[in-house]
């Protein structure tokens, strides 16, 4: 089960009304800590369908897919690897991995016997065209991480090996989310549009589809861990808004639901079980350094010190979640604890910098907010943190974004606030969010000190002593000078469920449905 952030104004809070430490100590508030329920002398049997609030991807065909469609596209995709609820590194496609001694190529096992749901056999060969796929399909976003790899050959059935341009050891990584995830080639070659019609070799099939209305998923028999499926039926549609996810839980409209953090105590209240903790999520505002005056380091810092992000956690999250100057939350790899609070909440010493760069009677600008359905809680804190700036001489108008713009709108922004969520390898985020060509770096510049330390990283092997120091280094030249983002607070990642519900486990990274059942 996952572990709650919670604010220290709000364990404070909490602790002086009563609330004892024991109770509080590791998750909040207490029914949150409970392991998922297990039915207690009850089958699951009977209709094995369950019907789940999320979020339906942007497009089912991982290589062009983005962020938060990981969640859902895993359910009918495999990759080689795959992370565990945890976090961590595990096999999936492949049993086992080694890298050759100069760290220049990395072979993968493939278990016997696995074949796509479509009945293509999937094999080295076809490891090796799903993943050259991936590389160099035009305008997808899986291009820029898989680069690295110059050559993949089939040596048997099972054994494909990739060849590197450089040195890597986020290899294993980088294959366990969108971009390693394998779509059959006898579905390619047929001219199928993967889409809207996916064929993988995940746990589950889809076996219809209604864009933006929901989506309805088979269990796949044929999948190698399909003894640990139990549901015959998952059906995705999206998340309920606020207003509504009462009303949708208790009319079984949804069995399983993503909810803010708003939702937490009052859907508790009611007598709904609700499960999460912290995630590799977290809200950040990009900043571009191409667009004066952001190109000055003492007006980043301005608007960083600007920025009070315990009541960011403490407002618009309920108390929920931690404030964070970096793109990892603790206990996550590329964590370094030396930045925590490196730019303290101070709207005095705000308003200084902004003095000493020239800027005495403040700074006029837009941001544009992350448009999204139902997503409230986005709107709410890009109101808190105008509120917040405006002491120290920030006027900010606020502009939703439109929804589906992506960030290639974003990078004519100047200001422009964003939720990221994560990248399976900490090399690969901090790619994305900081290099030159890095997706989500509007301003398209880095430093030579970053890119230094990145390679470094890059270079290291995931179980050398050095590879936590490395990583950590590399985010602090990342998070230095005139950065291109001002990161705001790491949010839980939270769900509500009815009586029907066993096993649900929250995942800190991709959420899976390994042992997740319904009660008959």
């Amino acid at each position: 089960m996952g572990e709650y952030f919670m604010s220290r104004r709000t364990f404070a809070r909490l602790a002086a009304a009563g609330f004892g430490t024991a109770a509080l100590a590791g998750c909040a508030p207490g029914s949150q800590t409970q392991q998922a329920v297990q039915p207690a002398g009850g089958d699951i049997s009977g209709d094995h369908k369950l019907t789940w609030g999320w979020r339906l991807p942007t497009t089912w065909d991982s290589a062009m897919g983005i962020g938060y469609d990981v969640h859902v596209n895993s359910l009918v995709y495999s990759g080689l690897t795959r992370l565990d609820p945890e976090g961590s590194l595990a096999p999936d496609l492949a049993e086992s991995w080694a890298y050759h001694d100069a760290g220049d190529k990395v072979t993968f096992q493939l278990r016997e016997g696995l074949e796509f749901s479509d009945g293509t056999v999937l094999d080295a060969t076809a490891v090796k065209a799903g993943l050259e796929r991936n590389r160099d399909l035009p305008g997808g976003t899986s291009g820029q991480s898989l680069a690295i790899i110059e050559e993949i050959t089939a040596d048997s059935a099972t054994e494909v090996t990739l060849h590197l341009k450089e040195v890597s050891h986020q290899l294993p990584l980088l294959l366990a989310g969108l971009i390693g995830h394998l779509a059959s080639p006898g579905a390619i070659d047929s001219g199928a549009d993967i889409a809207v019609e996916p064929v993988g070799a995940g746990p589950f099939v889809v076996e219809s589809y209604v864009p933006g209305s929901h989506a309805t998923l088979r269990r796949n028999p044929t999948h190698w861990n399909a003894d640990e499926i139990l549901l015959d039926e998952l059906r995705v549609v999206e998340r309920p808004a606020e207003a509504v996810a009462y009303a949708g839980l208790s009319s079984r409209q949804y069995d399983l639901a993503h909810i803010d953090d708003t939702q937490i105590r009052p859907l508790e209240d009611a007598g709904f079980r609700v499960d999460g903790g912290r995630s590799f999520n977290v809200y950040t505002i990009q900043i571009n350094n191409r667009h004066p005056p952001f190109d000055d380091p003492l007006v980043v810092e301005a608007f960083n010190r600007a920025i009070d992000r315990e009541g960011l956690v403490e407002g618009p999250l309920a108390g929920f979640g931690w404030a964070t100057w970096q793109p990892f939350a603790p206990g996550i790899p590329g964590h370094d604890p030396e930045l925590d609070q490196q730019w303290n909440h101070d709207p005095d010493r705000a308003r200084q910098l902004l003095e000493e760069a020239g800027h005495s009677a403040g700074i006029a600008v837009t941001m544009h907010v992350i448009g999204e359905p139902n997503n409230e809680p986005a709107q709410r804190i890009a109101e808190a943190v105008q509120d917040q700036v405006a002491a120290a001489g920030f006027d900010l108008t606020l502009e939703i974004a439109p929804p589906g713009a992506g960030q290639k709108a974003a990078h004519s922004y100047t200001l422009h606030m964003y939720s990221f969520s994560g990248r399976e390898s900490p090399v690969q985020a901090l790619e994305v969010l900081y290099s030159e060509e890095g997706w989500m770096n509007i301003s398209q510049q880095a430093t030579d000190d970053f890119t230094d330390a990145l390679e470094r990283a890059q270079r290291t092997p995931l179980d050398s002593s050095d590879y936590a120091q490395n990583l950590e280094e590399a985010t602090g030249a990342a998070t230095s000078g005139a950065s291109t983002h001002a990161w705001l607070i790491n949010w839980n990642r939270s769900h509500a469920m009815n009586d029907r519900v066993t096993g649900f486990t929250h995942c800190l990274h991709t959420q899976r449905f390994e042992g997740v059942g319904v009660r008959a």
